[in-house]
């Protein structure tokens, strides 16, 4: 069995984000004629506090007042993503499911924003539906032992191999219940969380890393 995280593991998290984005901005310059470029601009330049700028800036026009930073949040929180599966990501997991693995996700986050990720990329095709597993759906997040004992049941008894980036969250329980855990590097430095592993005790340290995907059977052979 091979259990993958989902953001900044299969895709960059922050290509979510930036798709959140775009769809306020084109929300925003629809309700107000202000430039939709202009308002993405905005919000990335002035992150966290993005919504707020653009809100002072539309400050005035028509339209306006109707827009708030909570209406902002949920345009975010609800936008179809504009994501894409990477040729590597897509490759390995071809390859890993046409070798008779039996494939896991577990992602920590909200049901629906977790899933429009999922349809997205296009998960569907690697994933059983009972193999995708989400705190916001399971009850329990990677800190807890709820999202590992879902895996086990679905162990194919050819070993059992996590694969995330996060040392904060993604090993600790893995390493602790026998599990083969695996870092995938932030080689871009695009990460929402960086990586260092060493500013973590060791039980939260992967046992390998790897610079790509499809590094991932060299690495366990």
């Amino acid at each position: 069995m091979i259990a993958f995280d989902l953001d900044d593991t299969l895709f960059k998290e922050m290509s979510f984000v930036a798709s959140g984005y775009r769809a306020v901005a084109n929300a925003v310059a629809v309700a107000t004629g202000a430039d939709a470029d202009t308002l993405f601009d905005i919000i990335c330049r002035n992150r966290p506090r993005g919504y707020e700028a653009v809100i002072e800036y539309i400050e005035g026009r028509p339209g306006a007042e109707s827009i708030s930073v909570g209406a902002l949040v949920e345009i975010y929180n609800s936008h179809t993503p504009d994501i894409r599966l990477g040729r590597d990501a897509e490759e390995t997991l071809e390859a890993l499911k046409a070798a008779g693995h039996a494939l896991v996700l577990i992602t920590d986050g909200t049901s629906g924003r977790q899933r429009s990720k999922i349809r997205a990329l296009g998960l569907e095709r690697f994933f059983a539906p009972e193999a995708i597993l989400i705190s916001g759906e399971t009850g329990g997040d990677k800190t807890s032992e709820v999202p590992w004992t879902a895996a086990e049941k679905l162990d194919d008894g050819r070993g059992r191999i996590y694969v995330g980036d996060n040392p904060a969250k993604d090993f600790r329980l893995p390493n602790r219940r026998g599990w083969v855990t695996v870092m995938l590097r932030d080689r871009s430095g695009e990460n929402v969380h960086a990586q260092n592993p060493l500013d973590f005790p060791p039980e939260n340290r992967p046992r390998l890393t790897i610079d790509r995907l499809s590094d991932l059977a060299t690495a366990l052979s």
